[in-house]
């Protein structure tokens, strides 16, 4: 099986406040007509599944649970998250799977934000993160 259209995004050295948004950074590789980079994230412009794999290899400036959510038009999209315990100035990589059906003709824009459950003011720097999307 092939994909009908896709899009490769890596990011690096970036701060990101505590639950703020990730940027997706920028295009390394793109095909097809039905994904595009806006801003912080990318928007998918037809109906239909597509496959988001996403890695995040982040630097907290504090000790304590944090994590990536992938979202779906402001929506967490359900199991594509993934939280680890970080500790002040060590890198955590967390990998993140999901899939998502885009049912009507609308854009839908995929965005990553992290997750900073044990404290509102732990921020990361994100050391670098590469993302994935494929309309099936």
């Amino acid at each position: 099986m092939s994909c009908r259209s896709a899009i490769y995004c890596t990011v690096s050295g970036v701060q990101v406040p505590a639950n703020g948004q990730i940027p997706m950074g920028s295009v390394v590789r793109r095909f097809g007509p039905s994904l595009s980079l806006d801003g912080f994230g990318v928007t998918a412009d037809e109906c239909g599944y597509y496959a988001i794999d996403t890695v995040v290899t982040l630097v907290p400036e504090a000790a304590g649970n944090i994590g990536v959510q992938l979202y779906a038009n402001g929506s967490p999209v359900q199991g594509a998250v993934a939280t680890g315990v970080g500790a002040d100035g060590s890198p955590i990589t967390l990998p993140i799977v999901g899939m998502v059906r885009q049912r009507c003709c609308g854009a839908t824009v995929f965005t990553l934000n992290l997750v900073s459950p044990d404290a509102a003011t732990t921020g990361a720097l994100v050391q670098s993160g590469a993302t994935r999307i494929e309309k099936l």
